[in-house]
C-alpha cells in the first residue's frame, strides 16, 4: 500500500473511531448502559461502557482493508480475523451479562489455538514460507519445537495469548490507561514491523494505535466512556499475536525470539503489574478471577493519586518499553540483558512509589 494511502487509512481510522465512540456513548446514555460504581470500582459516578464495541470493529476492518496485496498467507489472515471477531462477540456479550469463566476461557483458547493451528499447518505443508525455512537457526519455530516438543511449544504460545488478553482486561481499570498503552504498543509495532519488513503487521499495529487514539478523545481522564471487555480482550489478542505475524510475513527471516521479547517489552507495565498482583493474590489464596482493586495502578488511585497522573506514568513506562523493544529487535549489543535490568529497576520504582503514596495516605488518615 502506498504511503499516502496508509496515512489516509490511519487518519480515517482515528476519526471514524472518535465519531463511533460518541455515537455509542449517546446510545448507552439513552438506554442506561452504564458502568455503575461498586466497592471494587475506581470511579465514583456511572459512566457509559462499550467504547471498545464502537472502535474495535473499525480497527479490524481497516486492517482487513489494508491486507489486500500483502504477502502474509491467507490462512493466517483468516485465522487471525476469525479469532479477533470471535473474542469480540463473546466479550461484547460479557459486557451486557457476565458469562461463566469456563465459557470465556473456552473461546479465548479457541482463538489462540486457531491462529496457532494455521501456523502449524503452514509450517508442515509449506516449509519454504516460514520460520521453519531457517533450519540453521535456533530462531525458528521448528527449532523451538525440536527443543521443547510441539505440544509444549504450542501450549506455551496459547498461554501467552490467553494470558496477555486477560491481563490487558484486568489492567483496564482507570481512565485512559488501556487506551494509552494501546497507542504506545500499536505505534511500537508499526515501527518494529517496518524494521522487520512486515508491512501488514506494521499496519495492524498502526491501526490499533489510531483507533485507540480516537477512543481516547472520550476516555482521557475524566473518562466519558469506558472500553469494556470487547475492547480490552481484542487488544490483548492483537498485541499477543503480532510477533508471530511479523515472523510469518517475512517468511522466517526475522528472529522470533527477539520479537517475542519485544512483544513483552511493549506491554511490560501491564504484564509486570498484572503478574505481580496475580502472584500476590495467589499467595493470599484469593480467587484471581474475582474483581478486586489490588493492582498497583488501582492502589495508587485509592491512595489519592489522580487517574491522569497514574495513566501518564504508565504511558511513560510503556514508551521506555517500546524503546527497549526497538533495541532488542535491532539486535543491539546486550539489548536483552540491558532491557531486563531497566524493566526490573523501573518496576521497583513503581512499587516503591505505590508504597510511599499509601504510607502518605495512611499518615494523613491518622492525623
Amino acid at each position: 500500500m502506498p504511503a499516502s494511502d496508509t496515512v489516509l487509512l490511519l487518519v480515517s481510522t482515528a476519526i471514524v473511531s472518535a465519531v463511533a465512540v460518541r455515537v455509542v456513548r449517546s446510545i448507552a446514555l439513552r438506554r442506561a448502559l452504564l458502568d455503575v460504581p461498586n466497592a471494587r470500582s475506581s470511579h465514583k459516578t456511572p459512566v457509559p461502557r462499550l467504547g471498545g464495541a464502537a472502535y474495535i470493529p473499525i480497527v479490524l476492518l481497516a486492517s482487513l482493508f489494508g491486507s489486500a496485496g500483502s504477502t502474509i498467507p491467507q490462512l493466517v489472515q483468516v485465522a487471525f480475523f476469525a479469532g479477533a471477531f470471535l473474542l469480540f462477540g463473546v466479550s461484547l456479550l460479557d459486557d451486557f451479562r457476565p458469562l461463566p469463566t469456563t465459557i470465556r476461557f473456552a473461546v479465548q483458547f479457541s482463538a489462540a489455538f486457531g491462529i496457532l493451528a494455521a501456523l502449524a499447518v503452514l509450517d508442515s505443508s509449506s516449509p519454504g514460507w516460514s520460520v521453519a525455512s531457517r533450519a540453521s537457526s535456533a530462531s525458528s519455530l521448528s527449532d523451538f519445537a525440536w527443543f521443547l516438543g510441539p505440544f509444549v511449544l504450542w501450549s506455551v504460545c496459547a498461554l501467552w495469548i490467553v494470558g496477555l488478553l486477560n491481563i490487558y482486561n484486568f489492567m483496564d481499570g482507570i481512565d485512559g490507561i488501556a487506551g494509552v498503552q494501546a497507542v504506545v504498543a500499536g505505534a511500537a509495532w508499526w515501527w518494529l514491523g517496518t524494521l522487520a519488513g512486515a508491512p501488514w503487521a506494521a499496519l495492524l499495529g498502526a491501526c490499533s494505535a489510531a483507533g485507540a487514539l480516537g477512543f481516547l478523545t472520550l476516555n482521557w481522564p475524566p473518562a466519558k466512556i469506558f472500553m469494556g471487555d470487547a475492547g480490552s480482550t481484542v487488544l490483548g489478542y492483537i498485541l499477543a499475536v503480532l510477533p508471530l505475524l511479523v515472523v510469518v510475513e517475512v517468511g522466517g527471516s526475522a528472529p522470533i525470539e527477539r520479537f517475542l521479547v519485544a512483544a513483552v517489552l511493549v506491554v511490560w507495565p501491564f504484564l509486570a503489574d498484572g503478574t505481580f498482583t496475580i502472584l500476590r493474590r495467589l499467595r493470599k489464596r484469593e480467587n484471581i478471577f474475582k474483581a478486586h482493586r489490588s493492582h498497583l495502578y488501582q492502589r495508587l488511585v485509592i491512595a489519592g493519586e489522580s487517574h491522569r497522573r497514574v495513566t501518564c506514568v504508565y504511558g511513560v513506562l510503556a514508551v521506555i518499553g517500546a524503546v527497549l523493544a526497538w533495541r532488542v529487535a535491532s539486535a543491539a549489543p546486550h539489548a536483552i540483558v540491558t532491557s531486563a535490568a531497566v524493566v526490573v529497576l523501573a518496576f521497583l520504582g513503581l512499587w516503591g512509589w505505590t508504597l510511599r503514596v499509601e504510607n502518605r495516605a495512611l499518615h494523613v488518615a491518622m492525623g
